[in-house]
């Protein structure tokens, strides 16, 4: 017993590949087949806004969110989006009128079904809790930085 428990905990304070992210932290995942590893910030803005539609490659990006009320869409909406739930879904219908995009993007209500799409669609981008990350989907870097690292994008401490 003594020894099974030993290893949980080794295996809880193991440092994770992405650093050590904290609680609250949002992750940006791709397919592993995906060949970006890098965003600026700006670009990520770009995709989740629906101004870059198609990765450099020429697929069309396949842009999923989470359902409102999610810890990790309200830190999207703050620091991507830089509006309220609202407003956002004001763009959206005004991009779909101006047939700029064909429909909004898919949302999903829970990380698992973020991670479970993500991971079998080439062309998708999510975001995800950072404490959940596995290796069914890759995390990219924003401005070189991934969750855990100081100064990541993606934190409720960032302004």
């Amino acid at each position: 017993m003594r020894t099974r428990l030993v290893m949980v905990l080794a295996l809880l304070l193991s440092p994770s590949p992405w650093g050590v992210a904290a609680a609250g932290e949002v992750a940006i995942v791709v397919s592993r087949d995906n060949p970006v590893t890098d965003l600026a910030l700006k670009e990520l803005v770009k995709i989740f806004r629906q101004e870059k539609q198609f990765w450099a490659a020429g697929k069309k990006i396949y842009l999923v969110m989470q359902e409102t009320g999610t810890p990790e869409k309200t830190l999207v909406m703050k620091n991507i989006f830089q509006m309220a739930d609202e407003e956002l879904k004001k763009y959206w219908l005004e991009k779909v009128f101006k047939q700029e995009i064909a429909s909004f993007p898919t949302t999903f209500s829970s990380n698992e079904a973020v991670t479970r799409f993500v991971s079998q669609v080439s062309n998708a981008i999510g975001f995800i809790d950072a404490s959940v990350i596995d290796d069914r989907v890759k995390v990219l870097r924003i401005d070189g930085k991934l969750p855990g690292e100081r100064g990541y994008a993606l934190a409720h401490d960032v302004e």
